[in-house]
């Protein structure tokens, strides 16, 4: 029974702490390229991030409502 609640709270310690670490590492990552990549460089990332931006909305109103 108490290994049964640890691992429940392990598991919803995960949930929460690694999407934020992977934000972070998102955002430093993003920084990081955008401050060392030329003019042409910078509209590649700007149309990844759109076109990320963009699947992720539709998949999560996909999720939501299917």
């Amino acid at each position: 029974m108490i290994l049964s609640v640890n691992t429940y709270k392990i598991i919803t310690m995960i949930k929460f702490i690694l999407p934020i670490i992977v934000f972070i590492a998102a955002v430093y990552g993003i920084s990081y390229f955008w401050n060392n990549s030329s003019s042409k460089g910078k509209k590649m990332i700007a149309l990844g991030l759109i076109i990320a931006l963009i699947i992720g909305l539709s998949l999560t109103i996909y999720l939501i409502f299917d």
